[in-house]
């Protein structure tokens, strides 16, 4: 950095850079990412850990399939494409465009956040939709409303929460900033390897729903993580153009 003060402008919020890291070397606003990251991926991979067994073993089953709203329709739209499927596959089609989907969204979340509410905003509804997500997965009626709200929320969460992470140093700090997604990045590996092992605990020992709703719990969690470290956040970011030493977004 030249000089002890750059300012970055990201359209709503500008953030001050100073000579003097916030905490541990690294602008305070990377720790409440990577943890609100953490307890989201926890949250994720803990639902997907179960749902596939949960429709086998009971969801599609007699006596649960029926009370599934909009699900006949859903079923015969999909056999209508693919052909009649087993409980087993008909499962596996469920989750394959389940996935599909919460992949392919963040590119929509994506432009809705650069366009128009900013990527702060559009954390807070992804991660708001995907907490009701998770809740309406404990229950057998409400399990498509569940799926649809995971694919929004996971739209509007997955690539803006990252690109915060970015945003919170300057475009030529590129060693402080890698450091930075190595630890944002350990925050996500640590929600995926114990978000399957203790919804999986709960869902054998205390039943299906115990594992969605402890799910349901740490996405909770990780949205007051987020909203806790509200301010320390860019509320919109820009394309980034140098004028001297000072950082300024660019242009569209």
């Amino acid at each position: 950095m030249q000089g002890e003060h750059d300012t970055l402008t990201t359209g709503e919020a500008k953030l001050t850079r100073t000579g003097k890291a916030n905490f541990l070397g690294h602008p305070k606003g990377l720790f409440y990412l990577a943890f609100a990251e953490a307890w989201e991926r926890f949250s994720y991979y803990g639902m997907t850990a179960l749902v596939v067994l949960y429709m086998v073993n009971q969801l599609l089953l007699p006596g649960h399939v029926e009370h599934i709203g909009g699900f006949s329709g859903f079923r015969a739209a999909l056999e209508s494409v693919v052909g009649p499927l087993s409980t087993q596959a008909l499962a596996s089609q469920i989750f394959g465009l389940y996935s599909g989907f919460v992949y392919f969204t963040p590119l929509l979340g994506g432009m809705i956040a650069d366009r128009w509410i900013g990527q702060r905003n559009a954390v807070v509804i992804g991660a708001l939709s995907m907490s009701g997500g998770h809740i309406a997965m404990a229950f057998d009626q409400s399990f498509l409303l569940a799926l649809l709200l995971l694919v929004i929320g996971s739209g509007f969460l997955k690539g803006n929460i990252s690109a915060q992470v970015g945003a919170l140093y300057p475009p030529e700090d590129e060693a402080r900033r890698t450091r930075g997604f190595i630890i944002f990045s350990t925050g996500i590996n640590i929600g995926a390897v114990i978000g399957p092992l203790l919804c999986g605990l709960l869902a054998q020992v205390y039943g299906w729903h115990y594992g969605f709703g402890i799910a349901a719990i740490f996405m909770l969690l990780g949205l007051a993580t987020y909203l806790y470290g509200y301010r320390y956040l860019p509320a919109r970011v820009e394309r980034l153009k140098f004028e001297g030493t000072r950082l300024t977004a660019a242009e569209p």
